[in-house]
This record gives structure tokens, sequence and C-alpha cells, in this order.
């Protein structure tokens, strides 16, 4: 909870800064009028990790600690000004953002007079209610996004519908020019009423030229396409997107429920793949002549970085606010689960040096508390394997977007 380069020696003026921020705003107001989309969930994810880190701030306030610090970005302060006893501001690298709370560890020295607002020396439960409030402020706002957003585009009915929610780029649907939103009613003139009728037709002519008819924009649209044979079987490159239907917002109130174990089952198992032995011998595979093709289900499983999710997330949102919604909405979540793994230098990882400093301080009638210089090789592994795969995925990603 505090800058990882603050020890890092680099010059910065006053003037060259506001420069900087000058630039950077500049820059963000001209893409909301070159593409307002992709603008908007770059503005979106900026929000999500600062009302987490707000979390932090308000807890810490709530909890008599002292909180010095609520910055948005790393490294050279760019524009700040202090209210009471936080300084607030941004940062010249935007990889993030962070609240300074002091006495975080045994190794940071603290004058005398503010030890008694640290955080290593406030009880169990003020320090849990610190380390979680981040979490819990982002898994609050999934669940309003999620909320509001079925609340006002309707509610996804399980299971894939003939509507298609993603085109794979380069491939048959895309040449033919179908369309994320379109819905397929009917193949070679006979009607299709499920995802399995459809991939079931898609499949039986891989390599025939064939003749679809969707509906957009309420009308009906026939289009030609030769499906590529993979296997065998036809492959045409579009996602389907779910059956939705109209809800109340009483009723909407338990599907935002719904969704958030939805999208917590598929991240949690996401994550899981990608980190099993098998997932990282397949991922690695990008960076070899043995490279998934593109639209294949390898590539479209692989992690993505921010770079990913603004490019792709402009694509899926496709206009819909409420699309936009949901898709904040996934993304506060993810960061909440992340932030949630039980090791440092994660949230989960400080709140589990908390409970295992209250189990041993029970067991051995004292307090104990965790040596972090003994924790700290621990975070910098953990910090080095997720920087590996977050700098590689957004090399995949930018090379993805440069194709």
């Amino acid at each position: 909870m505090k800058d990882p380069l603050e020890d890092v020696q680099l010059s910065e003026t006053r003037g060259g800064s506001f420069v900087v921020l000058g630039v950077v705003v500049a820059l963000v107001a001209l893409l909301f009028f070159v593409n307002p989309w992709v603008a908007a969930i770059i503005v979106g994810l900026i929000v999500m990790v600062m009302l987490h880190e707000a979390g932090h701030l308000i807890a810490a306030r709530k909890t008599g600690m002292l909180a010095t610090e609520y910055f948005l970005g790393f490294g050279p302060r760019l524009w700040s000004f202090k209210k009471g006893e936080t300084e607030y501001g941004v940062k010249a690298i935007p990889a993030g953002g962070y609240v300074r709370i002091i006495g975080m560890t045994n190794m940071e020295e603290v004058p005398p007079e503010d030890e008694r607002r640290t955080y290593r020396v406030s009880s169990t439960g003020r320090r849990l209610t610190v380390v979680l409030a981040g979490v819990t402020v982002n898994i609050l706002l999934a669940w309003l996004l999620f909320t509001v957003a079925i609340a006002g585009r309707g509610y996804w009915v399980e299971g894939p519908s003939t509507t298609v929610r993603q085109v794979v780029a380069n491939s048959a649907a895309a040449a033919a020019g179908v369309e994320a939103g379109d819905r397929f009613v009917a193949v070679d003139g006979q009607p299709v009423d499920s995802w399995d009728d459809l991939k079931g037709a898609i499949e039986a002519n891989g390599g025939e030229e064939t003749t679809f008819v969707v509906v957009r924009d309420g009308e009906r649209v026939t289009l030609t396409a030769t499906p590529e044979s993979r296997g065998g079987q036809g492959f045409l490159g579009v996602a389907p997107g779910d059956e939705v239907r109209d809800i109340t917002i009483l009723g909407a109130i338990p599907e935002g429920f719904k969704a958030i174990g939805r999208v917590t089952s598929g991240t949690v198992s996401g994550v899981a793949r990608v980190f099993s032995p098998s997932g990282v011998q397949e991922y690695s595979k990008n960076f070899t002549s043995d490279a998934p093709k593109e639209g294949s289900p390898a590539d479209l499983n692989r992690p993505t970085s921010v770079v990913g999710i603004v490019d792709k997330g402009s694509s899926l949102v496709a206009g819909d606010v409420w699309s936009l919604l949901f898709l904040l909405g996934a993304v506060s979540l993810a960061l909440a689960l992340f932030n949630l793994i039980p090791l440092p230098p994660f949230d989960g990882g400080h709140a589990a040096v908390v409970v295992y400093e209250a189990i041993a301080s029970k067991v051995k009638g004292r307090t104990v508390r965790a040596d972090w210089r003994k924790l700290m090789p621990v975070a910098a592994v953990v910090l080095a394997i997720f920087f590996t795969f977050g700098l590689s995925a957004m090399l995949l990603d930018l090379r993805d977007i440069a194709r």
C-alpha cells in the first residue's frame, strides 16, 4: 500500500510535470471524440482502481490509522494537493493506484508520536477491515453495475443463443459481413431455433458455400459464407450471445448476484487453467512457431491484458451502454478476485498475515507479528510471476491489434 517506485530516484520538475499531465488530459479528451467507447472503458478502469483504493482510505480513517497519500499512478508526481493529513494526486506511470498507510510492516520507520496510528499496532479486526475494504468496494460495485445493466438490457437466459456476440477477425463470418448483434434464423433455407441447430449446420458445411439468413436491425439479411474446414468440421467464426429477456429493476437484483456467481466461477476456473502445468505449456506456445491460430479456442481463451480489455471490450460493447456497464462490472469483480489471492503483496496476502498473527498470538499467549523481511522475497516472486504474465499478455494483445 505504497508507491513501489518511491525509492527510485527520478528527476522531476513542477513545470515538466504539469506539461506531462496536460498532454495526458488532452489525449484522453481527444480519445473521447475519436472513439468514445474506448475512452469510456479506459476511464472506467481508472475509476475501478481508484474506488478500490478509496475503500482502503475510508476504512483507514474510520479505524484511526494515518493515511498520508492517495495517488493515481506511480513514480514522479505530476500534480497533487494536500487536504487534512492526506496528499491527493496523480503520478507519471498510470499502472494503478495506491493509498499509503503508515506502519504497514515492521520494516517501516515511523515517528514515535505516530506509532499509535500505524497499521501494525491496530487490532486484528481493524486491520482486516482496512485490507479487505478495497475488495468489498469492488464486489459491491460489480453487483450494482450488473444489476443496472440487467435491468436496462434484460437478463441473460442460461445457455447460448443464435445471436452473435463476437465475430472472429479474418474468419469466414467476417468475410461474409456477419456483424455482432446479428441473429441467425436460417441456414440453406432450413430454420435454426437454437445455438445447437446453428452449430450443427455450420459444422456439417465445412468447405462448402452456405447461405445464411440473419435478422439485423429488424430486417432479414441474406449472407453467403464458406465455413473453414477444421478437422472435418466447419468453422464460421462467430461467438454466441446469451438469450436476453426483459426484467424489472426488482427482478434484476437477484440476477445481479447470480451474475457475480457466474463471473466468479468463470474467472477462477480460467486462472486455474492458465496457471496449471498444461495451461502454462499451452500459453508458452503463443511465442513459438506453434502459436495457436488466430480465432482458435486456445487463442480466444488466453489471458488478456488491460490493452486487450480495452481493444476487445470496445468491440463487445458496440455502442451499447448496458454492455459497457456489464463489462466494467466484470472488471471490478476480477480486480476483487485477484486481490483476494492469499499471497503478498495482494490484499488477500495481507489478510492471511493478519489471520496468522491472530492465531499464533492466541496459541503462544503473546503478541506475534510477522517479520516482513522474510515475506518480501515471497512478494517479489509473486510480483515477478504476475508481471511476466501481464507483460507477455500485453505484447500478444498489441500484436493482435497490429495484425
